[in-house]
Order: C-alpha cells, then sequence, then structure tokens
C-alpha cells in the first residue's frame, strides 16, 4: 500500500506491506485523515512521536477485514477512529482517568496511523458512523471528542458569560457546543478578520481582536466584569495570559491550546486565591468519542460551514504546508483522490 512514513526527521512517501491483522483487530481502507496541529508540531520536533511511524490520528474509513474475534464490526461498516489507546490495568485507568494512561499509545504516532491507504486498527478503537454521513466531517470526531472533554470541564451555568480565546477549527467547535449551551453571551477573541466574520456567522454574539489596543477593556466591559468562562483554544503564552485577564471574579479559565513544552507563564497565586478562579487543563478524550459520534450524525452539531481544503496523499507536503499557512481552516488528506 502507499503509506506516508515519518523517520523521525521528516515524511515521505512510501510503499509499505500489510502484516497481517491479529484477532481483535480490523483493517481499514482509509477514507480522510485530517492534519492535526500535533502532526505539525512532530516534524518541528516539538511534540513526541515514536519513528519510524506513519502519522495521522483524525481519520475514517471503511472496514475491509475483521478479526477471527471481531463481533461488533463487518466488513462494509464504515467508522471513525479514536486513536488514543489505554492500558486499562495502570494506577490512573482503575482511577478512570484514561487519558492519564501510564502505557496511553496512539495511532498515528506510536503506531501507524491514517496517511496510509489502510490502517489496522483495534476493534475497540472504532465508533460506527451512518454511511451517509461525509466522510469529511466522520475525520473530525476526534478533535470534536477532546473539544468536548474541555467543553465538559467548562460547566457552562444558564446566564454565563462565555470567551473563547482563538477562532480556529478547535475555538469554532467550542463555539458550536456553547450554543448548545444556556450561556447568556459568547464571544469570541481572535486576530484573523476572516475567521471573525466566521464566527460571527457562526453564532458568536461579538467578536475582538486580540491585537486592538483596548481589546481587554472592551471586552470585560461587554461581559459586565469579565466573563464567567473562558476557553483558550490557542496554544500559546500571550493567548493564555490574556484569557486569564477576561476571567471574572469567581470564574473558570479552561486551558485547551497546546502551548510548546518550553514556555512558561508568569502569574501570581494571590491573585488566583483573591478572585477565587479556577484554572483547568484538558488533556485528550476520555469517553467523549460517542458523544461526538452522536452529536454529528444527530445534525446537532454540522461542520459544513468550515473551510475545509482536501490534498491527495502523495502531495501530502503541499497539504502541511496549506495547514501550517492557514490558507483553509481544516486540512484533510482524501485517499479517493
Amino acid at each position: 500500500m502507499r503509506a506516508v512514513l515519518f523517520d523521525g526527521t521528516e515524511i515521505k512517501l512510501v510503499e509499505k506491506a500489510i502484516r497481517k491483522i491479529r484477532t481483535n483487530e480490523v483493517l481499514l481502507k482509509v477514507s480522510i485523515c485530517g492534519i492535526c496541529g500535533t502532526d505539525i508540531k512532530i516534524l518541528a520536533g516539538k511534540s513526541h512521536a515514536s519513528p519510524p511511524v506513519i502519522l495521522g490520528h483524525e481519520f475514517c474509513g471503511v472496514v475491509e477485514e475483521c478479526g477471527n474475534n471481531v463481533q461488533t464490526l463487518a466488513k462494509g461498516d464504515f467508522v471513525s477512529v479514536d486513536p488514543n489507546i489505554f492500558c486499562g490495568h495502570c494506577q490512573y485507568c482503575r482511577k478512570g482517568k484514561v487519558n492519564l494512561c501510564e502505557n496511553l499509545i496512539a495511532l498515528g504516532v506510536d503506531i501507524d496511523g491514517g496517511f496510509a491507504e489502510y490502517c489496522i486498527v483495534p476493534e475497540k478503537q472504532c465508533y460506527k458512523i451512518p454511511k451517509t454521513l461525509a466522510p469529511v466531517m466522520a475525520a473530525l470526531m476526534e478533535p470534536l471528542s477532546c473539544v468536548i472533554y474541555g467543553f465538559q470541564h467548562a460547566d457552562i451555568q444558564p446566564g454565563d458569560s462565555v470567551a473563547i480565546v482563538g477562532g480556529g477549527v478547535i475555538g469554532i467547535m467550542m463555539l458550536k457546543l456553547a450554543r448548545l449551551s444556556a450561556a447568556r453571551q459568547i464571544i469570541v477573541v481572535e486576530p484573523d478578520a476572516k475567521r471573525r466574520e466566521l464566527c460571527r456567522a457562526i453564532g458568536a454574539d461579538a467578536v475582538f481582536n486580540p491585537n486592538d489596543k483596548n481589546a481587554d477593556e472592551e471586552i470585560i466591559k461587554f461581559t459586565r466584569g469579565g466573563a464567567e468562562v473562558v476557553i483558550e483554544c490557542v496554544g500559546s503564552v500571550a493567548a493564555v495570559d490574556q484569557a486569564y485577564r477576561l476571567v471574572k471574579n469567581g470564574g473558570k479559565l479552561i486551558i485547551f491550546g497546546v502551548s510548546s513544552v518550553d514556555q512558561k507563564w508568569a502569574i501570581s497565586p494571590y491573585d488566583i486565591f483573591r478572585k477565587d478562579i479556577t484554572i483547568r487543563g484538558s488533556f485528550l478524550n476520555p469517553f467523549t468519542f460517542k458523544t461526538a459520534v452522536d452529536l454529528v450524525a444527530s445534525g446537532k452539531i454540522n461542520f459544513d460551514d468550515l473551510s475545509i481544503r482536501a490534498f491527495p496523499l502523495n502531495v501530502i507536503q503541499e497539504a502541511f504546508k496549506n495547514q501550517i499557512q492557514q490558507k483553509s481552516l481544516k486540512t484533510v488528506i482524501d485517499l479517493s483522490l
């Protein structure tokens, strides 16, 4: 099969044999695989991977073959894949905190993933998708499931003001979820003018440019003293710092964006104490994948309004460049092209 292999330095198109599947695995013919910020950071040497490995962890496909012990899937099923595989027996797994598993491995990071014509996946990582759903929608289940976990931490109450810092694909997913809540108002903070307009069209009550001189002052005035819930979706110290400044006394800050490991944030413990602020991180997608599937399959969440550009597998370097340069909101590899 054709596959894009990461050798620890770069990615290259190769021909790779397909191994025999094990009894609890299925062979998928990959339909769509999204390019994630994590993939970009892996190539830049800023995120973990276990090369040589086929990258790509946001993917869907059609079942081609089932192992002898597979019971819930059959040939021809259309599935989306949860790439995060936990051990089930470490101290965190036994407490239900599977995202913190001491032995966690991921498809497309530690073992071969979706930037290939075929991928071997454990049965338990597959979720059936209606065949009427566009493959590109199914490929977005993984990022949506992660967003849902962060959204659960936000615990938005009726009447809350919600501020989302970052209007990329993750921020927009947060916006779509927030629109299903009883929030009093939802604002988005985003420097790109086109993304601000998109967020306004999707349903943000107001959008702000963080580079404007008086942005913080205007946001705090608009939200009557700050937002009860602020969700940071950028992955930079500057965004986290601004998000913190926008939290109302007694409010919550959810840090969802993935900042570089070497970045540090200076903060006053007294400030947190005096303002009674809750700060939470959000890592991966424990037990939220089915919720993502249900929301999309039911039509409560859709991505028809997102700018998604598809590339064939053999020009994946061009696809990565498209995502890095943000020429579209999301970039995917379409194995039918």
